[in-house]
């Protein structure tokens, strides 16, 4: 940032030399009037300005260059808070992500039939805090209580079966989530609990009571379907088998078949005095959820934005371009130019006068100031918007294709964000800083499509150009950490010597991996179920 002191020197520099530029011209002039004066013969071939004339427009120019220096001492950054009010309830979507969802007796899928719904509706959302709890043999809470919707729609477009590494169903764990929950937030008067499971390995559980009203989604058919499982990265993939296997044939003798259990979700409905709708291939569970949202009692709230507002220089610049209109006005007096010209002068100010709120002196960079605005108010499509309008007028320039592609990140369109972000790698002005905060957006971005494969790439990438980027080895080391502790559990084998060169062959091949490679093994095709049964915390039903 440019130093005010430094400023204000180059201020006083350009004053002093136009200052004396000008009363060395406003010397010439004075002596060629005197001059004229003298000779009554040379006036027709001399002209020469009327002195006091162009004394006011030197004037007029020197005050509009004082005002514009003095415009940027006057900017002041002052802090705006804005409240809002509205009413809200606490929706928690409680979301069954165990194998079994990945059946297809529902078209494409359970899990994305559930998906598909929870999109269309959140705009009907819209002013409520929404909270999402995940949960298969053990839970977590993925998406806080938030009114944001948009961050809502990126983390619902995130769920995925390989979310929890304990594999099975326990829903126990996740209402007693569900529960803490509610107790860490202000109690109010309206909490609404969705419960989204196929219903399946419930039998055994003793679950807890839920407060509030309840709502149970169930995602499946009593007659089942194969599960099936594919690998985000590659996309290869088949159905699952009992013996946690992976098979390309549907007609294979030890497919699992994953069935809807509809009595036991019904009875959790009815424990906690809700109302059980299957949602597989009808939407009447979600009118219900959208009629209650309506109308349950709901609390006031208030919230408080604050943001920054610099003012200050506006009176000051409008005076420079006022004694700097008047300058150029008194100039065209001074010269010998036809009358009509003024007309001419006139009209096109009194015309441009009428439209002087829409002029902007730098709308590439006001644009991209709007942008970084909406950007921190998590208005990311009007940020995005922005950006794309600054491209118009700043353009080669790889970082407004960088902030365009972040807001499209932050707006859930990551396609075009995958998109943009090739474009700055390959850009020629893209500097080190840059490729390395852009293959570790792409990571993010592939993370939250399930594509692991590409996610760890990138985040690798990204350790290339900087070796200290901390995020990037935390992403890698979450990526990797469930599949860890089963790659170096093979037996040792005690055979013959001839074993021994194969054995070192192997190893040196292992050594002659590059990093991205070996980060990149425990998601080859060869152990896609490897890990999904056994473990003291997984179910009986690995699924």
């Amino acid at each position: 940032m440019t130093d005010l002191n430094s400023v204000a020197i180059i201020a006083i520099v350009t004053m002093i030399l136009w200052i004396l530029v000008f009363s060395f011209k406003l010397y010439i002039n004075t002596k060629a009037n005197l001059f004229r004066n003298q000779h009554e013969g040379l006036k027709a071939r001399i002209y020469t300005a009327n002195t006091k004339l162009y004394l006011i427009k030197i004037l007029c120019f020197l005050i509009s260059l004082t005002l514009a220096f003095y415009s940027l001492f006057r900017i002041k950054s002052t802090e705006v808070e804005s409240i809002k009010e509205f009413e809200s309830a606490d929706i928690l979507f409680v979301v069954d992500v165990s194998l079994s969802m990945n059946a297809i007796d529902v078209n494409p899928s359970r899990l994305k039939r559930f998906k598909d719904l929870a999109l269309r509706i959140l705009p009907s959302l819209k002013g409520n805090r929404i909270g999402i709890v995940v949960f298969a043999g053990q839970s977590f809470s993925f998406c806080p209580l938030t009114t944001d919707i948009s961050a809502v729609s990126d983390y619902i477009q995130a769920l995925g079966v390989e979310m929890v590494g304990s594999k099975g169903t326990d829903l126990k764990l996740a209402l007693e989530r569900v529960n803490k929950i509610r107790k860490k937030n202000n109690p109010i008067s309206s909490q609404i609990t969705i419960v989204v499971s196929d219903g399946e390995d419930h039998e055994n559980q003793s679950l807890p009571p839920i407060d509030g009203e309840v709502i149970v989604w169930g995602i499946g058919t009593e007659e089942g379907g194969f599960i099936e499982y594919r690998d985000p990265g590659t996309g290869r993939g088949g159905f699952v088998t009992m013996d946690a296997g992976i098979s390309n044939s549907p007609t294979s003798p030890n497919l699992v078949v994953s069935k809807m259990n509809p009595e036991r979700l019904r009875s959790i409905a009815t424990q906690n005095g809700g109302n059980f709708y299957n949602v597989s291939f009808t939407a009447d569970g979600v009118y219900a959820f959208l009629d209650i949202v309506e109308t349950v009692k709901k609390k006031k709230i208030q919230t408080i934005e604050r943001f920054k507002k610099e003012d200050g220089a506006h009176p000051f610049i409008i005076l420079a371009f006022v004694f700097l209109f008047l300058e150029r006005t008194i100039g065209l007096f001074l010269q010998k130019i036809p009358k009509e010209i003024y007309k001419i002068t006139l009209l096109l100010f009194i015309l441009s006068v009428s439209n002087l709120e829409a002029w902007e002196l730098d709308p590439g960079g006001n644009s991209i100031e709007r942008g970084a605005k909406s950007y921190q108010q998590k208005n990311y499509t009007n940020s995005k918007k922005e950006f794309e309008k600054a491209k118009e007028y700043i353009q080669d320039d790889p970082r407004v294709l960088y902030n365009e592609s972040a807001a499209a990140y932050q707006s859930g369109e990551y396609k075009e964000a995958i998109g943009i972000s090739e474009k700055i790698l390959t850009h020629p002005k893209t500097n080190d800083e840059l490729k390395a905060k852009t293959n570790f957006n792409l990571g993010n971005i592939y993370s939250r499509l399930g594509d692991k494969k590409n996610a760890l790439k990138a985040y690798s990438k990204t350790l290339e150009i900087d070796p200290d980027h901390l995020s990037a080895k935390k992403n890698i080391e979450h990526l990797t950490k469930k599949k860890g502790s089963d790659q170096n559990q093979k037996p040792r084998s005690d055979g013959s010597n001839q074993n021994h060169p194969q054995t070192e062959k192997n190893q040196n091949k292992k050594d002659e991996k590059s990093d991205a490679e070996r980060i990149l093994d425990p998601f080859s095709q060869d152990s896609i179920l490897k890990n999904k049964k056994g473990g003291f915390s997984d179910n009986e039903k690995f699924w």
